[in-house]
């Protein structure tokens, strides 16, 4: 995005920053993904495992890094996909 929005509700000039998508190894940067999520569970190093922490198949050729911008008045996020 090329352009900085404004709030919608306050029309003031919102600030750009990001969501940190926060792991065991440290932060990330959050991406979007097309369609719905697809268990990654079933192996682990050739072990049969249940998946609880619900992890999903990701094809980091298709994410797209997502950008935040919030409002400085009411605190209102929008976020895109860029």
């Amino acid at each position: 995005m090329n352009t900085i929005p404004h709030c919608p509700d306050c029309e003031k000039q919102m600030v750009k920053g990001f969501i940190p998508d926060t792991t065991l190894l440290g932060a990330l940067q959050a991406t979007w993904h097309p369609d719905d999520p697809e268990s990654a569970g079933g192996t682990f190093f050739g072990f049969k495992t249940k998946n609880r922490t619900k992890t999903v198949r990701v094809e980091e050729s298709r994410t797209k890094k997502i950008i935040s911008y919030r409002c400085p008045e009411c605190g209102l996020l929008r976020s895109f996909a860029e």
